[in-house]
Formats: C-alpha cells, structure tokens, sequence
C-alpha cells in the first residue's frame, strides 16, 4: 500500500516526464483523426516526404494520462525520423493506467478497443502515406507496455519489431494470449533505466522472463541502462534499424 501512495503522489507533484530530445524541425507535428475508429493521433512526416517511394513508421504507445501523452511521444522522435527518414504517428489511447489499480474486465476492453485503433492507424498510413507494412515498429513507454504487448504480440505478422521502454507488464493480459511461431520469430526489445522506479524494473525483468520462457526470439533481447524513468528513441530505433531493409537505414 505505501508503494501505491508514493506512486500515487508523484503522479500528483511532478509535472510528467519532459521532452528533452530537439525540437527544430523543419515542419510541425499533425493533429489528426484516422477515419475507421475516428481516434486521434499525431504525425509527423519528414520535410521531405513524398508518395514515390515506401517509408518506414514508428508508432509509439503513451503512458499514464498525466504523466504521459501522444503529443509529447511524437515530439520524442520527431527530430529522429527527419533525420532517419521514417515516418511516427502515435495514438491517443484508453487503457495506459499505471499508477490506480483498475477494474480488470474494463481494462480488457480498453485493450481491445486500443488494439483495434493501433492496427487502424497502421492501415491508413500505409494506404494513405504509402508506409511499407513491413517496416512499422511498435514502441511504448511506461503504461504503454500493456497495449504494447496486447497488440503486439496478438498480431506479430503486422511489427518488424516490437521495443519496450521502462514499460510496465502485466502477467495476466500474458496469461490470455496464445504464443505461435509466429510470435517466436518476432524481434522483441526489453529496455528499462537502473534508476527507474522499482515496479517498472520488476515488470520488465517479468515480461522478459516470460517470452524467455516460451522461446520468444532467441530469449528476446534486455538491456537495463543508465537513468531513470526516460523514453529512449536513440537507442530504439539503434535497435530496430538491425532489423529494416538496407535501404531504409541511415
């Protein structure tokens, strides 16, 4: 209980975690709807967009409401991907409550419903923005793990890559989902900060010894860092970039 009070008043006196990654990039951000489940996200294409070839996309998954939120998200890699060449669209999300405890049936059907606007989003960019869909990667930070994993690992064949940063778990919504080769043969990132707050350390070393446990991509990849609770789409996107076609590195 007096782990949950500490959580509970550091949600209430800090101001979220900031953006600390540059900001000047040539054009702004997009507020927009995706036209099937009418959700919101943000968007950013490169200056340099053009439909004559296929991009790459991050979506990066928010955390907690308060703490964290789509805007801030693609702010975070925005000046990543005009360098990189990729595009980000990060979706506004319902079931990313990592501080309260939550009503467990409601909270699946939040999962769901998030799992249906991520795989939406994924569908309009690549119609619309002309996004290869075999390079999208699907990140989260903080309570974003639990959409993360609920997606991801529910529809493997749609990521080329799946990276957790400081994320939490959850060994019940792993509990529900079926591992299949597929699954198996999915490249899958774990990251979390040394610093970070000690669920977040504990849910993560969770999750990797669950798809360690079911022999998820050669025991998936871990990598505990220096710091504390932080995104991290540097070292993301280092990661997944291993895994793009050549011609989309840089």
């Amino acid at each position: 209980m007096r782990r949950y009070l500490l959580l509970l008043v550091a949600l209430v006196f800090l101001p979220g975690c900031p953006v600390l990654e540059p900001q000047d990039t040539p054009v702004w951000q997009q507020h927009l709807r995706e036209p099937v489940t009418g959700n919101r996200f943000w968007l950013y294409k490169p200056s340099y967009h053009n439909e004559n070839r296929r991009w790459p996309l991050v979506i990066p998954l928010h955390g907690t409401h308060g703490w964290d939120n789509s805007m801030t998200q693609v702010m975070a890699w925005k000046h990543l991907a005009e360098q990189k060449g990729f595009l980000v669209a990060a979706p506004e999300l319902r079931s990313v409550q990592g501080i309260l405890p939550v009503v467990r049936w409601l909270w699946f059907e939040d999962l769901e419903a998030d799992e249906r606007r991520i795989l939406a989003l994924i569908d309009h960019m690549v119609e619309t923005y002309n996004v290869d869909p075999k390079a999208v990667m699907l990140t989260g930070f903080s309570a974003g793990g639990y959409p993360l994993y609920w997606t991801g690992l529910r529809n493997p064949t749609r990521f080329s890559m799946l990276v957790a940063c400081a994320c939490n778990s959850d060994m019940e919504l792993f509990d529900r989902i079926e591992i299949t080769d597929e699954v198996r043969k999915l490249p899958i990132a774990i990251i979390w900060g040394k610093d970070d707050l000690k669920p977040i350390q504990d849910q993560s070393w969770d999750a990797w010894s669950f798809l360690r446990r079911n022999r998820c991509f050669d025991f998936t990849q871990r990598k505990e860092i220096p710091g504390g609770h932080r995104r991290q789409p540097q070292l993301s996107y280092a990661l997944w970039r291993a895994y793009l076609p050549k011609k989309y590195r840089r």
